[in-house]
């Protein structure tokens, strides 16, 4: 079984995907996906990208994490692909992790799984046991990109008005991309194995000061659960911040209805 890791960066941080290598290991491969702004970027491509034969490196002009994702895809032929950014740590236990969970789990054909800071905290609190993904989700469990693998015959691709670098969301596309590929019939589970070490922080975590995370968070809600589900989810969001974090409620429903109406 074959496995793709396939690293997305942008500009400068391709100086940082050579940490994101382990050391060379059977069966695995390493797909670069780097986004720049201007072609001077291109200079800063360290020589180990383009000097180990288990690396792939492919460069796409313009801005958005979805649309580099969606790069990293086209040029994967392994039989997993791992999502991933460019400080992620893996090492071949990792690797191994994987490929056990899919030899294990025949029927699935995207697997998430857990994730630590680089001390070893829990990214955020984990289901316990395997489970389908919609249990999963109905405990509270929402993806991240590098908890997220799946099989080379998953066509989903990320939906390129979401993520990081996109003209009007700035996240959402690990949700969007789960119930896209789950309405195209592919079946999804978690493990809570960890396979990959990152830094502690999430663009989540600024949501309480970014209106624009707020209208993205709307937006996802209604690209999911419907409109008429979103709104309501975003009053009891609204709400539950008010409670417990003391924010003001009707600034963040009025953008969170803002994201909304935001999708055609």
């Amino acid at each position: 079984m074959t496995l793709d890791v396939l690293i997305c960066t942008i500009d400068s941080g391709i100086a940082r995907v050579p940490l994101v290598l382990a050391p060379p290991t059977e069966g695995v491969h390493y797909v670069v996906s780097m986004q720049y702004t201007s072609p001077d970027s291109l200079n800063l491509i360290p020589d180990v990208l383009t000097s180990r034969a288990d690396v792939t490196l492919t460069t796409i002009e313009g801005r958005g994490l979805s649309l580099n994702r969606n790069n990293a895809l086209a040029h994967s032929t392994a039989d997993i692909r791992v999502i991933a950014d460019d400080d992620n740590r893996y090492t071949p236990d990792d690797f191994t992790s994987i490929t056990n969970a899919y030899r294990e789990h025949a029927e699935a054909d995207i697997i998430c799984f857990a994730a630590e800071s680089y001390e070893g905290k829990p990214m955020k609190r984990y289901p316990s046991s395997v489970m389908s993904f919609q249990q999963a989700f109905r405990q509270g469990y929402y993806p991240t990109s590098m908890e997220m693998t799946m099989r080379r015959n998953v066509k989903t691709l990320f939906d390129e008005r979401f993520g990081l670098g996109s003209e009007h969301l700035c996240a959402g596309e690990e949700d969007v991309f789960m119930k896209d590929a789950q309405d195209q019939g592919y079946k999804a589970i978690f493990v809570p194995s960890v396979i990959v070490h990152s830094r502690f922080h999430t663009t989540g975590c600024d949501f309480l000061t970014s209106p624009l995370l707020q209208r993205t968070k709307g937006a996802t809600f209604r690209h999911i659960f419907g409109t008429r589900n979103a709104v309501w989810r975003s009053i009891k969001e609204a709400a539950y911040h008010a409670v417990n974090n003391h924010a003001n409620p009707f600034v963040i429903l009025h953008n969170m209805i803002k994201g909304i109406w935001t999708l055609p």
